[in-house]
């Protein structure tokens, strides 16, 4: 499992390590490392599933960074934002890879189906239109070309390029979503969730990963905890692009 081999691969160089500032925003959820090393990842605070304590040690989170990566194999949603956003901490820290956008890189050609899990419109802006465009979401725009997310099912194993998003290493839905693009020429994860980790997802013939890494920690802190989403934080913030086609 994706979840389980990315915690094994930052267990290491976790030992020792201590959390210095967990915070748990709207759209993001950040893990700050002592050196200024922080993660990000999607906050799942929607499905979370208790009401009255949603995060169950809230107020007493700081400290062990490995006990926190743990929260990563949690079946709680707000757990695993935690556990994801702390691996990314060591994984999306100085990463060698080309700075912009994943578009830049991948390769759509005309006439290709398409198929992208969660609803990124800045890219759907950008992609030609002579392709037959596939987008899934839970709670899906009722307009041509979106579908619910359970519609992967019948579509995705016959789409040429499939975009994932990041957000499916922390609801786990991630191995299998590969697994039903295993017919496509291209699979992309997305987002800046996505842990940089080309080891790991390459094995699964993943041809792109697209992640963030955070170039201000005081400033990204400070988006998450007012609320602030991707746009926000991408001001503080770089993206990266890593083709994992290359050798």
């Amino acid at each position: 499992m994706i979840v389980e081999e990315l915690f094994e691969s930052v267990e290491k160089d976790l030992k020792g390590w201590k959390a210095v500032d967990v915070r748990i925003g709207l759209r993001y959820t950040a893990v700050l490392l002592e050196g200024q090393k922080l993660g990000i990842a999607r906050s799942m605070v929607e499905e979370a599933i208790e009401c009255c304590e949603v995060v169950d040690k809230a107020g007493d989170l700081e400290g062990d960074a490995l006990n926190l990566a743990e929260l990563a194999l949690s079946p709680r949603a707000v757990d695993s934002s935690i556990g994801i956003a702390t691996i990314n901490a060591i994984l999306n820290n100085d990463v060698n890879g080309d700075e912009g956008r994943l578009l830049d890189f991948l390769e759509i050609k005309e006439g290709d189906k398409v198929g992208m899990v969660g609803d990124f419109k800045p890219v759907i802006e950008r992609i030609h239109k002579n392709i037959e465009l596939f987008v899934f979401e839970r709670g899906s725009r009722r307009e041509e070309g979106f579908y619910p997310d359970w519609a992967v099912e019948r579509i995705l194993p016959e789409v040429d390029v499939s975009i994932i998003t990041g957000i499916s290493v922390v609801n786990k839905t991630i191995d299998h979503l590969i697994d039903l693009s295993s017919n496509a020429r291209e699979i992309a994860i997305l987002g800046p969730t996505t842990p940089l980790a080309p080891d790991i997802f390459r094995k699964r013939k993943v041809s792109f990963l697209g992640g963030m890494t955070v170039e201000d920690a005081k400033a990204a802190l400070r988006i998450i905890s007012q609320g602030g989403g991707t746009e926000k934080l991408g001001k503080v913030s770089r993206k990266i692009s890593l083709d994992l086609s290359k050798k």
